[in-house]
């Protein structure tokens, strides 16, 4: 009973390290989520777009719009619409 008595509080000690470390995980990784401007493609080529919703670039499913896959540009405003952007978490 003694060893338990001694188990218990560090149980509960290492259970709120945890929760602690996943919450501080969990804020820090949506802080670095950007917002990009997305465009659907009016032609193949990517040469005429119109804007759309924000989107991220980061790791996720494709960024869409009902079922149309939206674009960012890869440079200035002028640039095609090429860049494959991810859905924002």
């Amino acid at each position: 009973m003694k060893r338990l008595n001694k188990f218990i509080p560090m149980a509960v000690l290492a259970l709120g390290l945890v929760g602690a470390l996943s919450s501080f995980t969990t804020d820090k990784d949506s802080k670095f989520t950007t917002n990009i401007q997305g465009y659907i493609q009016l032609d193949p080529m990517g040469t005429q777009c119109e804007a759309s919703v924000k989107c991220a670039d980061d790791f996720g499913p494709l960024c869409t719009v009902g079922t149309t896959q939206v674009w960012g540009k890869t440079g200035d405003i002028n640039s095609p619409c090429t860049r494959e952007l991810r859905k924002n978490h």
